[in-house]
């Protein structure tokens, strides 16, 4: 069950729909609107910090453990995982999550600095709303909980879909050298010069040869690039101050069960970086190589991941009881 908080909270609007997730899933402190720009009826909630909380799917269970999903970028819309999210069976709720300058969760006032910089405060206190929590984070969101040990209190586990643990490796470039891949900084600079939708779609589409084998680049731009929702302003922050900002991990989780899925196609953030940092060789740490995929392990192997989620969730509640 999720934590009923005791906290003085508005309920902007009770949620009557065609959906049959029910009304307790969520905690009673988020302020609740319809989502009327999704055909499939999803329940939408903020918190105080106005991290947006999507409830997109429920599966029965013995226990109800709430799943949520940050995405990557920073900056990308976290609907991003809906395919994945289609084929996961693990009983609970899923939940999307963008905090507050994420994707299209674009406040009326402009967004700051001070804002990003927050980001990890803020994913720790929407964390703190549920129970029975595991936490999936693709790309910079798996990169983010890395900068907030207090998650260790409030995960029951952890899941880092093709992160890193570090933006500083040789690796990185000699990945690039033994794979001939393009440089990134052209289009990384005409980005930072002229931030518009047109020069960092041209950015993420210059990054697929990072993303995808060869035989599935095209298919990627396709059926995943061209349907990216993203923030502008959280791109360009990233790239001319986020990645100042978070610089050098400070939490590898001690005791929290966590999953590491990386796969042997992903240029951009390679697996051997965790494989090769002592710091997560531990008993509660489990890196899992995905052959054949990519930076979206999803796209090219959904099956296999929602195998070793559900291999996963067994081994939270075994490793916690």
């Amino acid at each position: 069950m999720i934590k009923m908080k005791t906290i003085t909270y508005f309920l902007a609007l009770l949620i009557m729909t065609k959906s049959t997730l029910a009304m307790e899933n969520y905690p009673k402190d988020l302020v609740g609107i319809m989502n009327h720009q999704n055909s499939s009826s999803a329940q939408e909630f903020y918190d105080k910090n106005q991290t947006r909380f999507s409830l997109v799917k429920t599966v029965p269970g013995d226990v109800q453990t709430n799943w949520l999903f940050l995405p990557g970028g920073p900056g990308v819309d976290s609907n991003n995982f809906l395919d994945l999210i289609e084929v996961l069976e693990m009983p609970g709720n899923y939940w999307l999550m963008d905090l507050l300058g994420n994707g299209t969760n674009q406040p009326t006032q402009t967004i700051d600095s001070e804002t990003f910089e927050r980001w990890g405060d803020f994913l720790v206190e929407a964390t703190s709303l549920f129970d029975n929590t595991i936490l999936i984070g693709h790309s910079f969101g798996g990169f983010l909980p890395l900068f907030c040990p207090a998650l260790e209190k409030s995960l029951r586990g952890f899941i880092i879909l093709n992160s890193v643990p570090t933006l500083h490796s040789p690796i990185f470039s000699q990945v690039a050298h033994d794979h001939q891949l393009p440089s990134l900084k052209e289009a990384q600079e005409l980005f930072i010069n002229n931030p518009c939708r047109d020069t960092l779609k041209d950015l993420y589409v210059q990054e697929t040869f990072y993303f995808f084998s060869s035989e599935n680049r095209c298919s990627g731009i396709e059926k995943i690039i061209n349907k990216l929702e993203f923030s502008i302003d959280a791109q360009l922050w990233w790239y001319t101050q986020g990645a100042q900002f978070y610089e050098s991990i400070t939490w590898i989780p001690q005791k929290v069960p966590t999953l590491i899925i990386g796969g042997d196609q992903d240029k951009i953030t390679p697996l051997t970086l965790f494989e090769e940092d002592s710091r997560f060789d531990r008993e509660n740490i489990e890196i899992k190589c995905i052959e054949g995929s990519g930076h979206f392990p999803w796209f090219e192997k959904p099956h296999l991941i929602n195998e070793l989620f559900l291999q996963f969730v067994t081994r939270c509640y075994s490793q916690t009881s």
